[in-house]
């Protein structure tokens, strides 16, 4: 893909602006260190040991999902921050 102008050139119409401006800020993450988070979820339940998101602590992360307030998010709750470095 990145070594044929014509197939990035189509790759890079078809992201549209939102692609461009991605690839804008690409080179200021190399100073980035990338977290996971993990989704406040009850014990399992049920035959195939389902997880369901926790009624209590699951709209509190999703609220900051939906409003841009992640870190904020994760300064609160380190417990479910999981380091990748």
């Amino acid at each position: 893909m990145l070594t044929s102008p014509v197939r990035l050139l189509a790759l890079v119409d078809a992201g549209g602006p939102s692609l461009v401006d991605l690839l804008r800020v690409l080179p200021g993450l190399a100073s980035v260190d990338p977290v996971g988070l993990s989704l406040p979820v009850g014990p399992p339940e049920g035959l195939g040991r389902r997880l369901t998101p926790d009624p209590e602590e699951a709209p509190e992360f999703l609220a900051a999902l939906r409003e841009d307030r992640l870190a904020q998010w994760a300064a609160r709750h380190p417990e479910r921050v999981n380091r990748t470095r």
